[in-house]
């Protein structure tokens, strides 16, 4: 038997010891209601319309799947009358304790508000995952509270 047959057949059977190394893709869908729980708002000296702001913000999401998980994250914004932008880090936590914590960067204008999430790191089924995603602003009724729509989609690493 040659070398390389014995080579490829030892790495077959170290890859199915080792169990499935393959990756998993997954789409999460949501809706988000969020608050802010503090931090400072600062107008710009000299820029009319024109404040800065950091805070500290929760929230809920409802998942499709009927998951519920409970969000915090930090806010800093550059607001102007009418359009602004902002960047941040969240974790979001399930009821079962695995979370997905992710940096995101948005902004809106007079049409719309949004923005884009990249996966940082997962504890459980989300550990070593990666991914992308996208949040929309939605009407609401509420004061003081903001309603999302959005989605991760997340390539989870093999077992």
């Amino acid at each position: 038997m040659s070398v390389w047959k014995i080579a490829g057949a030892a790495a077959f059977v170290a890859c199915m010891a080792g169990g499935s190394v393959a990756a998993e893709e997954q789409t999460l869908s949501f809706r988000l209601v969020t608050k802010k729980i503090s931090g400072p708002v600062l107008q710009a000296a000299n820029v009319e319309g024109r404040a800065v702001s950091a805070g500290d913000y929760v929230g809920v999401a409802v998942f499709e799947d009927g998951r519920i998980a409970y969000k915090e994250f930090v806010l800093i914004m550059d607001a102007g009358s009418a359009e602004g932008s902002y960047s941040g880090y969240s974790t979001y936590t399930f009821q079962n304790g695995e979370s997905l914590t992710l940096k995101f960067v948005g902004g809106w204008d007079q049409k719309r508000e949004g923005g884009d999430y990249q996966v940082l790191s997962g504890t459980g089924t989300f550990k070593g995952a990666t991914g992308t995603g996208r949040f929309d602003a939605l009407k609401e009724p509420w004061d003081g509270a903001s309603l999302y729509e959005g989605s991760f989609t997340l390539t989870l690493a093999g077992n």
